[in-house]
């Protein structure tokens, strides 16, 4: 995810296949110059001479109290060389959320797999502090039975066109992606701009479909990693708590105020024997 096969082929005269999503390099490939082998890996950037990371790097890690506080270590790194990279990016984008939420519009949040647990975070704070908000994944558990009856589910630019009915064109849409390549997340934000919503992306790669849907991006520095999001999720997730936590205190949100937003009045009903 960091323009491998581009430096490859500027530095070769080769022609191998790149894009702007991350993931077009499927396979280990070699490739001479000047006497070197230069390898080209699937994902990220990696040291061939270790074995692959699930997620993090356990080199040297003897004991599982090594391993354990590895992922802490490496956590808290990864937090640390986040916050210069995505500071003055959530300054502004705080300021468009509250502007977006003050004129009645709403924050909906969007990401699949790993980044949608990071979406359905920031959703949920942002409802425990009173942030009109949807959320929006790839999660079949979602699904409509119209969608299944349409097969919009198996296919990422069709969930991200039947969930992308919800936006109006003064809301704002917060899209997760870690690559910056999901295709139903970048879909989902190419669909608000064309309604004349805002929008920003939190990834790790700014030059992606994601990064080029977005008004703001919010980049993270959380790599490397395995195939397995640890770090970068992490980063996304604190991101996520900048952002909502900020705004809140902002808009005068207190402790009594949010825990009104948690347990909002029942509504009076009969049949549930509430009177």
């Amino acid at each position: 995810n960091s323009g491998k096969t581009s430096l490859i082929n500027a530095l070769t005269g080769e022609n191998n296949l790149t894009d702007d999503i991350p993931g077009t390099t499927l396979e280990f490939t070699l490739h001479d110059y000047k006497g070197l082998v230069l390898v080209d890996s699937v994902g990220q950037l990696v040291d061939v001479s270790k074995p692959e990371m699930v997620s993090l790097d356990f080199s040297g890690c003897k004991t599982d109290l090594d391993k354990i506080n590895k992922c802490f270590d490496s956590c808290a790194e990864a937090l640390m060389a986040t916050r210069p990279m995505a500071i003055d990016s959530i300054i502004p984008a705080i300021d468009m959320i509250i502007a977006v939420v003050t004129n009645g519009g709403k924050l909906i949040t969007c990401g699949a797999g790993a980044s949608a647990l990071v979406a359905m975070e920031i959703a949920g704070q942002a409802q425990e502090t009173g942030i009109p908000v949807l959320v929006f994944t790839n999660n079949f558990a979602s699904a409509q039975p119209i969608s299944f009856a349409k097969g919009a589910f198996e296919d990422e630019y069709a969930l991200a066109e039947y969930f992308g009915r919800a936006i109006c064109s003064k809301d704002i849409v917060l899209g997760v992606s870690a690559s910056g390549g999901t295709g139903f997340v970048f879909e989902f934000l190419n669909i608000a701009r064309g309604k004349g919503a805002r929008t920003i992306a939190i990834t790790e790669n700014r030059d992606t479909p994601l990064g080029k849907s977005a008004d703001i991006i919010i980049k993270s520095e959380a790599k490397p990693e395995g195939v397995s999001s640890s770090r970068v999720q992490l980063a996304h997730l604190v991101i996520g708590y900048a952002l909502i936590l900020t705004i809140a205190d902002k808009r005068g949100i207190n402790a009594e105020k949010s825990i009104n937003y948690m347990m909002p009045m029942k509504c009076r009903n009969k049949k549930m024997g509430i009177k």
